[in-house]
């Protein structure tokens, strides 16, 4: 059996905390220091995770067999995850309707929705090939964004954004990723990274601003119309910011495990689930209101309790009871075929 891969649980335990740190910012994105430090994190978590989404998912299918308790299993988290942000969304707005709406997404429910698409792309990318469905996949990428009628239809919108990095992801083979993150490449990822990141958080508030809905995988209707002819050149630009930076980030990761945090990496899609719950219950009780978005110790503070919340939510306990979740209607089928087989 192959050894496990620790570099890419610990970039995805990092990764899992700048998700819920994001997330935690976006109410409060007001000041040139949050407003920054979302646009950095939002610049790649997601083009990132999609990557070691893509990645992991070779499994998915192989020798002509697809696997379809993982893409049931998406489905059942999935529909968990749209009635809990309905409830918590509808007690921020004042009601909770009885209509939920399953087939447009743009909230955090949006990437197990993806993933399940993505997954039923997979067959037709692997018949294809690497370079074909490559080719394909980015083109669709950018072109993607004019199909503004589509909007968040079955999370069109970023399904088509991200499916690059989705693939890109499938086809890297592991000596691949090896290459990558070692010799001289490691310091040159590393370095070009921080360049992109310190020019991203430096510049981003007075003159990137009205470029930055590229990287949230937004159709192209929602740029200002002068932009419109060109997004896909600004989509582009923002594949390779993302690249560069989930590159740097990998290379800088210890290939090696380390307490907690690779164990967190390996528990992320209870943190994911489970940490956008609690940030809108946390403002239905008004707790921003404790923090000053003016003072950045403030606003660090709150980044460090967003740590310990991702820890918690990748404990032991937490974890296993969202997987019994999760796995509960496999339970009760496999419970009710041996009740046939007795009977």
């Amino acid at each position: 059996m192959a050894s496990r891969n620790y570099r890419i649980d610990n970039m995805k335990a990092v990764l899992i905390i700048l998700v819920v740190i994001g997330h935690f910012l976006l109410p409060v994105s007001s000041t040139r220091f949050t407003t920054n430090s979302q646009y950095l994190i939002y610049s790649f978590h997601m083009p990132a995770f999609v990557f070691l989404s893509g990645y992991l998912a070779k499994g998915v299918y192989r020798n002509g067999k697809f696997r379809w308790e993982k893409a049931f299993r998406l489905a059942w988290l999935y529909i968990l995850f749209e009635i809990g942000v309905h409830i918590t969304e509808g007690l921020l707005a004042g009601h909770i309707g009885w209509k939920i709406d399953f087939f447009h997404e743009s909230g955090a429910p949006w990437y197990l929705l993806a993933l399940l698409l993505w997954y039923f792309c997979i067959p037709i990318c692997a018949f294809l090939k690497k370079w074909k469905a490559m080719t394909l996949v980015l083109a669709v990428g950018l072109a993607g964004g004019y199909a503004g009628r589509l909007g968040d239809f079955l999370a069109a919108d970023r399904v088509l954004a991200f499916a690059p990095f989705f693939f890109g992801g499938y086809f890297c083979t592991g000596e691949e990723m090896k290459a990558m993150c070692g010799g001289t490449k490691r310091g040159v990822a590393i370095g070009a990274a921080m360049v992109v990141a310190a020019v991203i958080f430096l510049g981003t508030y007075d003159y990137l601003g009205r470029y930055t809905l590229a990287v949230y995988g937004a159709m192209y209707d929602r740029f200002d119309p002068g932009l419109y002819p060109v997004a896909w050149v600004i989509r582009l630009a923002s594949y390779g910011v993302a690249a560069v930076l989930t590159w740097g980030l990998l290379a800088a990761m210890p290939d090696r495990k380390i307490p907690v945090l690779t164990t967190v990496g390996q528990r992320t899609l209870s943190v994911y689930v489970l940490h956008r719950l609690i940030r809108d219950l946390f403002q239905y009780v008004n707790g921003y209101r404790f923090i000053n978005v003016h003072s950045k110790v403030q606003v660090l503070l709150m980044m460090a309790g967003c740590v310990i919340l991702t820890f918690l939510l990748a404990s032991g306990p937490v974890f296993r009871s969202f997987q019994m979740i999760g796995d509960l209607p496999f339970r009760l089928w496999n419970r009710k075929k041996a009740y046939k087989k007795t009977a």
